[in-house]
């Protein structure tokens, strides 16, 4: 297993050097493109095979062992009054400053179904996307792994 990875240094992106296993594994299994200016923050360009996964299952296809996603926490936020999408967030394990979060729309094709639009979230754009959208993770918000969102 890898122990480290070096990401960014284009795209208005800091170069960085990521330890968390969760992070490596999934950056290393699914594509992921740059959120230009946004640096440590990237969007799955692996669309029809992730869209319609809730974050458990894009941690399970990647081959995250179960006993590890048993000890994550998930949380789901949706913006009462606010235009904002529903998020779904995971922090990782080691130190919880990496994580993905996962933005639930409506499905224009199939309506009253998900579809997922998955961000991989280094340390030094995961707190910082939170901290933007003023979401503070908190018991409040926790779910089961298994949550399916009522659209």
């Amino acid at each position: 297993m890898i122990d480290s990875i070096s990401i960014g240094g284009s795209k208005g992106h800091v170069v960085e050097t990521v330890t968390d296993s969760i992070f490596i594994t999934l950056h290393n299994f699914f594509t992921w493109r740059m959120i230009t200016n946004c640096t440590g923050r990237y969007t799955c360009k692996d669309h029809k095979q992730v869209s319609h996964l809730p974050p458990v299952e894009v941690l399970r296809n990647a081959g995250i062992d179960l006993a590890v996603i048993d000890r994550l926490k998930q949380y789901f936020v949706s913006f009462q009054n606010e235009r904002k999408d529903p998020i779904y967030v995971i922090p990782f394990e080691d130190d919880g400053l990496t994580g993905l979060i996962t933005y639930v729309k409506t499905n224009e094709n199939d309506e009253g179904t998900a579809r997922y639009v998955h961000t991989l979230n280094s340390k030094s754009g995961f707190r910082r996307k939170l901290d933007a959208i003023n979401v503070v993770l908190s018991d409040d918000f926790l779910v089961d792994m298994s949550h399916t969102p009522i659209i």
